[in-house]
């Protein structure tokens, strides 16, 4: 958690967002490669985007999740329908 007890802004990057972010990467490198730096620039600021959102996304949250063994439910009694 964060120091002052809130909840933290960002959480784990997902790894399955490295599935978008690595072809950015190098689509960039390409770009800066074959001289529009500019073009690569930008697709470096998307990709940097992609991972702060998907942090963001992932981030902890504020309370805890109960179990499934702490629910009391108790199911519709036989005969009757439960829709």
């Amino acid at each position: 958690m964060a120091s002052s007890g809130g909840r933290r802004h960002f959480g784990k990057v997902d790894p399955f967002c490295l599935f978008m972010v690595l072809p950015l990467v190098l689509i960039a490198g390409v770009m800066v490669w074959g001289g529009l730096a500019w073009v690569g620039i930008v697709v470096i600021v998307c990709a940097g985007i992609v991972v702060l959102i998907d942090s963001w996304t992932n981030r902890p949250l504020p309370f805890d999740v109960p179990d499934d063994e702490d629910y009391d439910y108790e199911p519709p009694p036989p005969g009757r329908r439960s829709y």
